[in-house]
Parts: structure tokens; C-alpha cells; sequence
């Protein structure tokens, strides 16, 4: 498997992860991303890539 479509993989399942940890507990997505342990770095990817799915 290439790195490049596992590193997708877990991506789209760190998205599906934040978006149900916000839908279970009325977080907002910064608290999500710090509970998950999404480094600092990456968020910004995941603030954009979520906002463009809403």
C-alpha cells in the first residue's frame, strides 16, 4: 500500500472522528482536534477540509 492513500485513509477517519466526537458531545472542533491529538500543524488542514464538506 502506497503511503500516500493510507495517509488519506487515516485522514478521512481523523474527519468522520472529529465530526462525530462534535455531534456526540457539543465540542467545538478545536477541543476536538486537541482530545484526538491532532498536532497542532495539521489542524489547520482539518479546519479547511471540514468547513469545505459543511
Amino acid at each position: 500500500m502506497s503511503e500516500g492513500v493510507y495517509n488519506d485513509g487515516v485522514c478521512d477517519r481523523a474527519k468522520e472522528d472529529l465530526k462525530n466526537l462534535i455531534q456526540s458531545t457539543g465540542w467545538s472542533l478545536a477541543k476536538a482536534m486537541a482530545m484526538l491529538r491532532i498536532p497542532p500543524e495539521e489542524r489547520k488542514d482539518f479546519e479547511k477540509a471540514l468547513k469545505k464538506q459543511h
